[in-house]
């Protein structure tokens, strides 16, 4: 069985790889941005539904990916909560 030093060595290495796909998803995050202002700016003046749909899907996307990075963040407030309470 782990001593205490040892579990929150685990959990702030948790906290390290949770931060570090934190960080991951931001840089999606921005790419899907770029690709989102591309796309508008490439259908301006086309009502085609097909364009319309791809943007819908991206914006989507864009909402989830920060989403998860929401959640991601709480996660890791709430581990580094549980390691200064051990």
């Amino acid at each position: 069985m782990a001593n205490v030093e040892e579990v929150k060595a685990h959990v702030a290495a948790s906290v390290d790889g949770a931060g570090r796909a934190v960080n991951g998803i931001q840089q999606v995050g921005n790419q899907l941005d770029d690709a989102l202002a591309l796309l508008r700016m490439t259908a301006i003046g086309s009502f085609h539904p097909s364009v319309a749909s791809a943007i819908s899907q991206l914006e989507q996307a864009r909402l989830r990916l920060d989403e998860a990075a929401q959640l991601t963040r709480a996660a890791m407030d709430a581990a580094d909560t549980f390691r200064a309470i051990i």
